[in-house]
């Protein structure tokens, strides 16, 4: 078994992002689970640590710096996301591997020694690729076991992926891109997936495999108008659009719980439940 891994990205904060990743998450797990079992883990990289929040766990310590920086391993930091036991919901094959402002120190740690292998690798006359190639070294040695473990990874990314960027592209099969339905967000969504599809020219194999429309209110005219842009644009990969309603913000708030478990038929789960039948029944094909 080797995980299909899709980051949930953004440069512009204020999109959902979380709450995509996690609604995408839990959503992949109960089709799983349908469809006679299967694991998937949701993956914090934003040093803000919201994913653990939002599903109302705890992670007491666990972190994935620790798993970067070699300190500790996946089965120390990889939690469940299920709350059963509590009577919480019920998320037997759902897993998180959480983050912390560790992250954020654990980063500029691993900054410090890529800067140190570069200085020396250019001493030794060696060219420049060191400061990349270690990164996604990393990845694979620490996070790349969870490729044999997990059916799915989805990786949670903050705004700014900074040094990390290539190497998480390099990772990952496909990124999923949810975009606020106004304009500001529609024109750093052209700049975001130009970076994408840079890298993806570099010989990086990340795809873009859905837009997401969030924040959607249909009786505004700019909301139409910015809906119209983005399918103009991006064709087949705009999803169905996620509505802007209290009952997401009131999810995380209500026990933890995804917009899928605390409102089940509302429109915004059946929207990100289009997002979820859209990965679980095509894969990572995306725009090439």
């Amino acid at each position: 078994m080797t995980a299909k891994i899709f980051t949930v990205e953004n440069r512009k904060g204020g999109v959902a992002k979380t709450t995509t990743a996690v609604s995408l998450a839990d959503g992949l797990s109960r089709r799983m689970q349908e469809n006679g079992g299967g694991r998937v883990l949701l993956v914090d990289l934003d040093p803000q640590g919201d994913a653990a929040r939002a599903l109302g766990l705890q992670p007491t310590g666990r972190c994935l710096s620790h798993v970067l920086t070699g300190e500790g391993s996946l089965r120390d930091h990889v939690m469940s996301a299920d709350r059963s036991a509590e009577g919480g919901p019920v998320r037997p094959n759902f897993f998180i591997l959480p983050a912390s402002d560790n992250l954020r120190r654990a980063k500029e740690t691993l900054l410090s020694q890529l800067t140190v292998s570069t200085v020396m690798s250019q001493i030794r006359g060696r060219g420049g690729e060191e400061d990349v190639v270690p990164m996604i070294e990393i990845l694979n040695e620490r996070l790349g076991p969870a490729r044999r473990v997990f059916d799915y990874i989805i990786l949670d990314c903050p705004p700014t992926l900074d040094m990390m960027q290539e190497a998480v592209h390099q990772f990952a099969d496909a990124a999923i891109v949810p975009v606020k339905a106004d304009f500001h967000s529609t024109s750093a969504a052209g700049r975001h997936t130009r970076n994408i599809l840079d890298d993806q020219a570099s010989g990086i194999k990340i795809a873009i495999r859905a837009i997401v429309p969030t924040f959607v209110d249909y009786r505004l005219r700019l909301t139409r108008s910015m809906l119209q842009q983005l399918t103009k644009t991006y064709g087949n990969l705009v999803t169905m659009p996620i509505p802007n309603t209290v009952r997401v913000a009131e999810a995380p708030a209500s026990g933890g719980r995804t917009v899928i478990e605390y409102a089940p038929e509302s429109p915004a789960s059946t929207a990100y439940w289009n997002l979820v039948d859209t990965i679980f029944n095509n894969g990572t094909g995306g725009q090439a």
